[in-house]
């Protein structure tokens, strides 16, 4: 096995304690932290937090791995998922924007919802740059902890294989299984995977507190409805945006904000939901509609409330 090298920072006093003096020898980066950080969340079970912008987890099994997500690719994530198991791995996809498919280039064979792959396998070299400099600039957390640049990203454009991800697929790892659950919504191939042994769900995107659907609100719902199903099969929801942009701490998200954004969707389709229109949060001269209900703030199309031809039944 290979050596596991694995840093925990619980406060940016011990990140900068911790990261200062190497900072001071490598020019034009703005923060102390020039490598992502590595957080076991479960029993080999590792999330990666790549400079605030997505989080990426490794699952190790008896007989083998699985990557859940790639990034945006401001780091050798290949490298790092190795230096954590020298067991063979899948890669799998939550979904194909580019905070989260963007390190597909560093794998041979990527598994995903097809319905996302055309923005998986489409995703230029500067739309990942532009992304990493929204990142810094988000006023979340703490100032300049990040130390990438642009030169960080990787550069390849070449593509792996795709395969697909069915509903309800089980990946066996040895002693650990985990099983794929579509959850369309915040992309067409939102995907989710729960791994029993650990009882944690990997949510990606599909389950925040302020997700955003532009597909049919009702069939949305329905989707998150059954992840609220699967409890209590767990009792953590780890998703694609912990720790994000300048905050370091590791939390599971409160299980109780997927109770809030299902009802945030069933107040839209009973025409009782308090709505508001607010900035778009990565680019601010955007203006999003939203529902607002307890924790949640969930963007949707008013004029895609239901699929048509469908009974208007609330779930």
């Amino acid at each position: 096995m290979k050596q596991r090298h694995i840093t925990i920072f619980v406060t940016l006093l011990l990140v900068s304690s911790f990261s200062l003096v190497q900072a001071q020898n490598v020019q034009d980066r703005p923060g102390p932290i020039t490598r992502p950080m590595i957080v076991e969340i479960a029993k080999n079970t590792y999330f990666i937090n790549e400079f605030g912008m997505n989080a990426m987890y490794v699952l190790v099994g008896d007989k083998s791995a699985l990557v859940i997500d790639t990034g945006t690719g401001f780091c050798d994530f290949k490298g790092i998922v190795e230096s954590l198991t020298d067991l063979p791995y899948k890669v799998v996809l939550t979904h194909g924007h580019p905070d989260h498919a963007g390190g597909i280039n560093q794998f041979e064979t990527v598994y995903m919802n097809l319905a996302d792959t055309a923005m998986a396998t489409h995703i230029p070299f500067e739309q990942k740059v532009e992304y990493g400099e929204i990142m810094r600039k988000m006023n979340i957390g703490y100032k300049n902890v990040w130390g990438y640049v642009k030169e960080d990203v990787i550069t390849s454009t070449e593509l792996p294989e795709i395969k697909p991800i069915q509903d309800e697929q089980v990946f066996d790892l040895g002693n650990r299984k985990v099983t794929a659950y579509y959850a369309p919504g915040h992309s067409p191939g939102c995907t989710a995977f729960l791994d029993m042994n650990s009882k944690i769900l990997f949510s990606g995107d599909a389950a925040n507190g302020n997700v955003g659907t532009r597909l049919p609100v009702s069939t949305t719902l329905r989707y998150l409805v059954r992840l609220k199903e699967l409890q209590p099969s767990y009792d953590r929801m780890f998703t694609g945006h912990i720790s994000y942009a300048g905050t370091i701490d590791v939390y599971s998200q409160k299980l109780e904000v997927l109770d809030d954004i299902i009802e945030a969707f069933r107040s839209i389709l009973r025409g009782d939901a308090e709505v508001k229109e607010v900035q778009n949060h990565l680019f601010p001269e955007m203006k999003n509609t939203v529902a607002v209900y307890g924790k949640a703030s969930v963007g949707f199309d008013p004029n895609k409330l239901w699929e048509e031809g469908e009974e208007h039944i609330i779930y």
